[in-house]
């Protein structure tokens, strides 16, 4: 922003299966939001190469962006008690995670998601093959479900909070649409009936149509869209107000 600081943050992870995507698909909602007065910081991560699967790099990855922003808050004109996470697909499950996580959810105090992956296990099940051939979830983790049940709850929002004592200290705004085939919207729905359950301060915007993908720009893709292009032009006032009222960023 152009403006005094210090600023509320937003570490805005992108989606791709893990496999693909940069941080290059925020350049949309960067501008939007840094004029309304939110510091945007949008980064890469290890992605699954053909010889090498991502996890735990990948997470490893964000956490370091966590550590990154909060150690240079300061010089950033950032406000180091304000900062939430925002993330699309495979974007959202890891901002789910960073609320979830000891260490990291002292630092998140809101978390916007867009048709997330929160069950890991779940969207195992959903994503084998010959449904689609590029395994995404194995291709993250190296090996399926069945040989690394641990690894694959302890990096799933779903299993996380199933086990956490008590309430998620984060705000969650969970955003999806009702024909999402890609990551089914039961994914959603779920993870917010389980957030409700475990007392959490949280809002839902269900979009009707709307599939999977259009949250994020890149040029030349059809399916993304931009800030001011349907569906984000009905869920930027509404992703403004949760940052605003309801997480008080």
């Amino acid at each position: 922003p152009t403006s005094a600081g210090p600023h509320p943050a937003l570490l805005c992870l992108h989606g791709g299966a893990w496999q693909h995507g940069s941080q290059r698909q925020y350049q949309s909602w960067g501008p939007w939001l840094a004029a309304r007065g939110y510091a945007v910081i949008a980064v890469n991560y290890r992605l699954t190469s053909d010889v090498s699967p991502a996890w735990p790099g990948v997470w490893e990855d964000v956490c370091l962006a966590l550590d990154w922003l909060l150690a240079n808050a300061v010089n950033l004109g950032i406000d180091p008690a304000r900062i939430g996470a925002i993330g699309d697909s495979a974007g959202g499950h890891m901002a789910a995670m960073l609320s979830l996580d000891d260490r990291a959810a002292q630092a998140i105090h809101a978390v916007v998601g867009v048709y997330g992956i929160y069950d890991l296990p779940e969207w195992w099940r959903t994503t084998q093959p010959p449904k689609r051939i590029d395994d995404p979830v194995v291709s993250l983790m190296g090996r399926p479900y069945g040989e690394m049940k641990d690894e694959y709850e302890t990096f799933s929002p779903f299993h996380r909070l199933q086990r956490l004592a008590g309430k998620p200290a984060a705000k969650y705004f969970i955003i999806y649409g009702d024909q999402d085939t890609r990551v089914p919207h039961p994914q959603s729905e779920r993870f917010l009936a389980l957030l409700r359950d475990k007392g959490a301060d949280v809002c839902a915007l269900r979009i009707p149509g709307a599939g999977h993908s259009w949250f994020t720009f890149v040029a030349g893709d059809p399916k993304r869209r931009r800030v001011d292009e349907e569906p984000n032009l009905m869920v930027a006032p509404a992703l403004l107000d949760f940052l605003g009222k309801m997480s008080g960023l």
